[in-house]
């Protein structure tokens, strides 16, 4: 009997080695570096996209693909409460003739309009690097530039539609966006939570070339319903249902490209029973021409924030301004970089930085800062 079940063993291993030989299988990973100093801001080293990624992917033998990824993102040690590893993604697809379906752990769709405000050498303020060493910013909702929940990495699922004369539309459903990358611990099973619940996400792009000009336009709309109480204070009013819009046009002539993008997360971070309601939005501007491996670019970002009267009244982070004050944001930005080739690039950027709360009594610290950074993909 035991021989049998070695025997038996033995076979299934060997069927299992011989299926994951008609995998495609990658491994991949990013390694980094940052360095940065200014004037109100405190200089030194740091990484913030470190991360190792495998995937995989087969044809069945109807003709479909099916592949799949993870990444898991080493977040550097900030202070013992940020170090450690956290999935950034962990999902399945299945393309076919009429659509690609993922499930799992992935960004939604909204995050796909041309992202205009990563387009300046060192990541714009899309990944965010200066903000590693400036915390003053006041007119965000936890992501920078762009709508509500941009580059989650969300437990849901995305349909994608073939491309026809150019245009392409998907969709993303979220059954709870308390289970997100930005999420800390397991799902919530309460009303109680910092996120929205349920949550639908639809992108449409377009993309054409005339004249020796080729463009993309996009347009996304993310709906959903109200987040948990401790938006306001804890049940006593109930919060804004989710919706956001985000839309950018980026456009490429020879060695030049230039974009603009604008976004309105509307009240979905407020309370219905607001006095004052809650408001968030944002622009973004920017340029970028390549000089063989080496590109230059500049870009113009700006954001803005009503806490509303509920937020206001519960703000960890209060200031003498009033719930109605309009709470900002302006980055000006410069960078160049550097392709060196091999999958290793470097960057410099400058950050002008200018936060305001609306109250003209507050001086805010404005750091202007300069960093530099390599990377190394693989």
């Amino acid at each position: 009997m035991n021989r049998f079940l070695l025997t038996l063993v033995t076979t299934v291993v060997f069927a299992l080695s011989s299926a994951a030989y008609a995998v495609d299988t990658k491994i991949g990973g990013l390694l980094e570096q940052i360095v940065g100093a200014g004037n109100n801001a405190d200089g030194g080293v740091t990484d913030a996209f470190t991360r190792i990624s495998a995937g995989g992917s087969t044809t069945t033998d109807n003709g479909w693909t099916v592949g799949g990824s993870f990444a898991i993102q080493y977040q550097a040690m900030n202070g013992g409460a940020n170090a450690g590893y956290a999935p950034s993604g962990n999902s399945m697809y299945i393309a076919t003739d009429v659509a690609t379906v993922t499930i799992g752990n992935h960004m939604g769709v909204a995050g796909s309009t041309p992202g205009v405000s990563a387009m300046v050498p060192g990541g714009g303020i899309d990944a965010g690097y200066q903000f590693s060493f400036d915390g003053g910013n006041l007119g965000t909702n936890g992501v920078q530039g762009r709508a509500a929940y941009y580059a989650m990495a969300t437990s849901g699922i995305s349909v994608a539609l073939p491309t026809v004369n150019g245009f392409t539309v998907k969709a993303t459903y979220s059954p709870d966006m308390s289970k997100n990358s930005s999420s800390t611990g397991s799902r919530v099973q309460s009303a109680i939570s910092t996120s929205h619940g349920e949550v639908a996400q639809l992108l449409a792009t377009y993309t054409g070339e005339t004249d020796g000009m080729s463009y993309t336009i996009g347009i996304s709309h993310l709906a959903g319903n109200g987040q948990g109480a401790s938006r306001s204070d804890n049940a006593a009013h109930s919060n804004s249902d989710l919706s956001a819009w985000d839309l950018g046009i980026k456009i490429t002539m020879g060695d030049l490209t230039i974009g603009a993008s604008g976004f309105d997360n509307g009240d979905s971070f407020g309370a219905t029973t607001d006095a004052d309601k809650a408001s968030n939005s944002g622009y973004n501007f920017a340029a970028t021409y390549a000089m063989g491996n080496v590109t230059i670019g500049a870009g113009y970002s700006h954001q803005e924030m009503v806490r509303g009267t509920n937020a206001q009244a519960l703000a960890t982070k209060l200031t003498s301004a009033a719930a109605n004050n309009v709470r900002e944001d302006n980055f000006t930005l410069l960078g160049i970089a550097y392709n060196m080739g091999g999958g290793v690039n470097t960057f410099l950027q400058l950050s002008n930085n200018d936060h305001s709360d609306g109250d003209h009594a507050t001086t805010e610290a404005d750091p202007t800062i300069v960093f530099a950074g390599i990377t190394l993909g693989f």
